[in-house]
């Protein structure tokens, strides 16, 4: 039953876009899993008996053999994790899966364990500034630079140890017990006079339906689940987001959002004014919805008709023409980046229906250099579900463009993680408006860009101001489920203000965005990397052919170097409030281009 087919999957060409995971391993049984875990193990215990005490007397090039033993160790266990995590996304109810994907996060917390003396032995040197620069250690240079930057934070290895093992029945259990409980929600659904059994992600996909009773009972429906297992949802959130204070207060960390910040090396001060800019542009939101309403032809807009196609825009879309349509842009603009999507498909790297006890949403699985990565959709049909194709097959472009970089460098700082794949969207969007004469098509087009802006920008934006008010009082005490739904509906009404009219069932969105459990402050990366990419785009645009191996050099770099730097090679300056705002003036132009077709 875990990959019976839902009807809506039957007919629009993805029931048989299953991934094929042999490159890795043959199944759950497969006696090479403990062989590599086995592995990881033998060879965690060799480092640690070889470097143990004596990083700090390491020459630049002892140190560079020390470096390359570190990922020798990782490379086997993360092609075991890699294997555990996609076989559970797509079946997470099968009980022998969830028990290797325990007993893989038990070894990985093992393994980690034992050489984490590395990182902690090397920050203690003196000489780090002159490590940076020294001959031989050119490639982990910023490694280097990082630890130094971040020694202030770390604990003691015992304390650092402890951390790592409590989180196994701590955060990460409730991160596991989250997808896992989510992930086995299945709604009745009433709908043309037939009740059907729905994923979440065909349910949240009716937002687009043409009828407005029925986006608002989808939504309501989808919320409703969350609002009855409150009590769960708010212990889950309440104890990850205390748990994560926990460690931050430890370390000495100002703020929760420093945590990130720090992390994917960026100042306060630039991710200050990029959520500052962002919430003073939330005018345009409104403006654009009052918009919208006018073209529903509505006398009040919910939040449930946000996504609600326009009277003459209800096309779909076969797998079969999605995936033209983004080779076909890929294309357009670059060979490699046509040639390195179309290898995705023909190599089996995707998977595409959504079915039941299949995790939902999208995502793009990366490793390690010398593995392809991997890519999961809930194919519906939508021209939305178009635009996530493009998207995560941007991301897969990214991981390898980066295959010549070494593990430490190879996975974009999180910041830029989003840069080839919203870019990739960009593609997709301008060659279907260059090619389309239908102007009520165009003006599809326009508004469904628009909106995809507004949800990675603007909606991120909101989630991350609701992670950092959620955070500051959860640190000191918890919060009950009215209050995280206060706080919510806060947010809501800064982002949209009166341009739509709002229901208390979407307090409860909170509880269904995972991204605010499994990383804290991940999401403000998709508004970095959304408003960043317009920039490039525009830059694209300017400049023609002779931006293409700029632009795929600059996403090779993989982590190389800090995204200050790594966009300076772009002519970008991220700590000035008004490039964001540049980005701001382009979504202002796409608004006045759609007044003027209306």
């Amino acid at each position: 039953m875990a990959n019976e087919l839902t009807i809506d999957q039957k007919v629009n060409g993805s029931e048989n876009i299953r991934w094929d995971l042999t490159d890795l391993f043959n199944g759950v049984d497969d006696p090479k899993i403990n062989e590599s875990l086995a592995l990881s193990g033998d060879r965690a215990v060799a480092f640690k008996h070889k470097y143990q005490n004596k990083v700090k007397d390491l020459t630049p090039l002892d140190l560079n053999h020390a470096y390359t033993a570190f990922i020798e160790v990782f490379e086997p266990i993360y092609r075991v994790h890699q294997f555990g995590s996609l076989s559970l996304s797509t079946n997470t109810s099968d009980d022998a899966i969830k028990s290797l994907s325990s007993r893989i996060e038990e070894n990985l917390s093992s393994v980690s364990n034992k050489i984490l003396f590395f990182s902690l032995e090397l920050a203690e040197r003196d000489d780090l500034k002159t490590l940076e620069f020294s001959k031989g250690l050119e490639d982990f240079r910023y490694n280097i630079e990082q630890t130094r930057k971040t020694k202030k934070y770390n604990l003691t290895e015992k304390e650092e140890q402890l951390i790592n093992l409590k989180s196994l029945t701590g955060k990460s259990a409730f991160k596991k017990m989250y997808s896992e409980y989510t992930s086995t929600f299945s709604f009745d659904f009433e709908i043309d006079g037939e009740v059907k059994k729905m994923t979440g992600a065909e349910l949240r996909s009716l937002r687009q339906h043409p009828n407005p009773d029925i986006r608002h009972r989808a939504m309501d429906t989808f919320f409703a689940k969350y609002s009855e297992n409150k009590l769960i949802f708010t212990h889950i959130f309440n104890d990850i987001i205390k748990d994560f204070n926990m460690d931050r207060n430890l370390r000495g960390y100002p703020s929760s959002i420093n945590v990130m910040n720090v992390n994917n090396d960026i100042d306060d001060s630039a991710v200050n004014a990029l959520m500052d800019v962002t919430t003073e542009s939330n005018t345009l939101v409104q403006r654009y919805y009052k918009l919208k309403r006018k073209m529903l032809g509505l006398n009040e807009l919910t939040l449930a008709d946000i996504y609600a196609p326009l009277p003459n825009a209800n096309k779909t879309y076969t797998w079969n023409e999605a995936q033209k349509l983004v080779l076909d842009a890929f294309a357009s603009f670059d060979d490699e980046f046509y040639t390195l999507a179309k290898s995705m498909f023909n190599l089996n790297r995707i998977d595409g229906p959504a079915v039941p006890n299949k995790r939902g949403g999208a995502f793009c699985s990366s490793s390690t250099p010398d593995l392809k990565p991997y890519v999961l959709l809930n194919f519906t049909g939508k021209l939305r579900d178009v635009s996530t194709m493009a998207h995560e097959l941007g991301h897969a472009i990214h991981a390898m463009l980066s295959t010549s970089q070494h593990l430490f460098n190879y996975h974009p700082i999180m910041p830029l993680a989003e840069t080839a794949s919203v870019f990739s969207e960009m593609i997709l969007t301008d060659k279907f408006l260059k090619e389309m004469d239908d102007k009520d098509a165009k003006i599809a087009l326009l508004t469904n860009k628009l909106e995809d802006i507004f949800a990675t920008s603007h909606r991120q934006n909101m989630f991350s101001r609701f992670e950092v008010k959620t955070h500051k009082i959860i640190s000191e005490r918890l919060m009950s489920s009215d209050e995280l739904c206060e706080a919510y509906r806060e947010e809501l009404e800064e982002m949209f203000g009166d341009s739509v009219a709002y229901s208390d069932i979407y307090n409860w969105e909170w509880a269904s965005i995972p991204h605010m459990l499994n990383v804290p402050f991940y999401v403000y990366a998709y508004n970095f990397a959304n408003l960043l990419v317009i920039a490039l785009y525009q830059q694209y645009l300017d400049e023609g052919d002779s931006f293409v191996p700029k632009f795929k050099t600059f996403l090779g770099s993989g982590s190389s170097a800090s995204p200050s730097e790594l966009t300076k090679t772009m002519g970008v300056d991220i700590n000035n409030p008004d490039f964001w705002r540049q980005s701001m003036k382009y979504i202002e132009g796409m608004i006045d281009q759609l007044e003027e077709l209306l």
